[in-house]
């Protein structure tokens, strides 16, 4: 009850202060609204050389895109967070005053406001594909009050266009948001793009090694789990890296990547060969840099796949996390790799050195249809078309 009476002031105070600035004129600028960043940055790169009007950036806390790297300086970027009011403020306006807005993420400011006719809205959802449930398919958004349920079919309705890289994640997109096959757009991800330019990924394994020194001639494991929903402050992660560190050979490395809304996880030893590797910008670059991924729910495969490299899912609490949150399926088009619950098999999977390449390829098709590598170029076309 407290937290929906401070969700409806919050929106309420959203709503006058943009409602006043939409008697201001509208601008040709855009706006990137970012939770993760990555399709932000892509297509922001491509219209810093296509485009001459603003591009601004409204970056909630988690983001950890630098966007001062745009090579424009017809830029600016703000702190999308209540606390750092002045930032906010000005990024109410810019909301209310650009005739373009990308969002990566569920954003709930959007249940507050309208925007005018002649403005795009389009929603960069921040994974090629899903295999864990959201929006109205997650479990737990039918035990909601219905002021909430209100609210979040309004921000999904707000949502005009949705680009998607394969069929089967606009049919995912269409149940969870309750929106018509009218909304998508089959251009393919941005961020994909990235895998289909070799120097970019050569220069990438550059950037992560001189980040990571201790990476070079190392065999490189990264451990990237999806979040728990009672454990977003502190994650309990469940691989003994005790294990890891005296079974495996000193050539190998372990990379941890927790997901963006886990603040911290426990168990993680102080060792020269487990790296904590949250602040690292670009998670893209470093699965170039890694050798095989081990993972459980999280959309990552979805890329990681394009680079045709063993994964193993780590599912030690499949049945109880498809309960809470949901899984779309169980099948090799969601999990192409071994399945695994303990250290002991992880270790065994690392060792073994026969990869499915036929799954996995099998899976990259499915999701990745319309990721040909001109995902941005596409996007792009599209949205500025006139």
């Amino acid at each position: 009850m407290i937290k929906e009476a401070f969700i409806t002031l919050y929106l309420s105070l959203f709503r006058i202060v943009f409602s006043f600035f939409k008697q201001f004129p509208l601008r040709d600028k855009t706006v990137f609204v970012s939770s993760f960043g990555d399709n932000a940055f892509y297509i922001a790169q491509k219209l810093a050389h296509k485009k001459t009007h603003p591009l601004i950036f409204l970056n909630q806390k988690k983001c950890k895109i630098d966007f001062s790297d745009i090579p424009t300086d017809n830029k600016k970027i703000y702190s999308f967070e209540f606390l750092n009011l002045l930032h906010f403020v000005k990024s109410i306006y810019h909301l209310a005053t650009s005739k373009y807005v990308f969002i990566d993420n569920y954003m709930g400011f959007l249940a507050a406001i309208h925007f005018r006719p002649e403005v795009k809205c389009i929603q960069l959802w921040h994974a090629a594909g899903a295999i864990k449930k959201f929006g109205w398919s997650e479990p737990e958004t039918h035990t909601r009050s219905d002021q909430a349920k209100l609210r979040f079919q309004q921000v999904y309705n707000r949502f005009q266009f949705i680009p998607v890289a394969s069929q089967q994640m606009a049919d995912i997109f269409s149940e969870a948001f309750h929106l018509d096959a009218g909304r998508f757009l089959y251009t393919g991800v941005p961020q994909t793009d990235f895998y289909f330019d070799a120097a970019a990924k050569a220069r990438s394994l550059q950037n992560v090694a001189k980040t990571y020194p201790s990476i070079q001639g190392k065999k490189v494991i990264l451990y990237a789990p999806t979040f728990r929903k009672g454990a977003l402050h502190q994650m309990d992660l469940q691989l003994d890296m005790k294990e890891f560190t005296e079974t495996l050979a000193n050539d190998h490395i372990l990379l941890i990547r927790l997901h963006p809304s886990v603040r911290e996880a426990t168990h993680i030893p102080d060792h020269p060969r487990i790296l904590v590797v949250n602040d690292y910008p670009h998670i893209n670059e470093l699965l170039v840099a890694s050798d095989i991924l081990i993972t459980d729910y999280s959309s990552i495969p979805f890329e990681y796949s394009l680079l045709n490299r063993k994964m193993i899912f780590f599912t030690y609490d499949l049945e109880s996390y498809g309960q809470s949150q949901g899984l779309w399926a169980q099948t090799s088009l969601y999990f192409p790799g071994p399945i695994v619950k303990n250290t002991k098999e992880i270790l065994e999977e690392i060792r073994n050195p026969a990869i499915d390449y036929e799954k996995i390829e099998k899976f990259r098709f499915h999701w990745n249809t319309f990721s040909t590598g001109q995902s941005t170029d596409n996007l792009i076309s599209t949205i500025y078309r006139d």
